[in-house]
C-alpha cells in the first residue's frame, strides 16, 4: 500500500480519537459528583492509557446523569 493511502486512513482516525479524549477528559473534570477522587483518577488513567476504548467506556459507562428538576419537562 502506498504511504499517502495509509496517512489519509490513519489521520482522521487519530484526530478523532484525541478530539474524544479532550471531551472526555473535560466532563470529568467538571462534572460535580459524589465520586471520590480516587474514582476519578481511575477514569482519566483509563482515557487516556486505554486507546479508543477509555473514552468509549467512560461515556458509556462512567458519565453519571444529571437529574432532572421539578420545574423541567425535558431530562438534560
Amino acid at each position: 500500500m502506498d504511504t499517502n493511502i495509509i496517512l489519509a486512513i490513519v489521520i482522521p482516525f487519530a484526530l478523532i480519537d484525541t478530539a474524544m479524549k479532550i471531551y472526555a477528559i473535560l466532563n470529568l473534570v467538571k462534572t460535580i459528583d459524589n465520586r471520590s477522587q480516587t474514582n476519578k483518577i481511575g477514569w482519566l488513567i483509563a482515557i487516556l492509557i486505554v486507546n479508543m476504548f477509555g473514552w468509549l467506556m467512560y461515556l458509556l459507562f462512567g458519565r453519571i446523569p444529571q437529574e432532572k428538576k421539578n420545574d423541567e419537562e425535558t431530562w438534560d
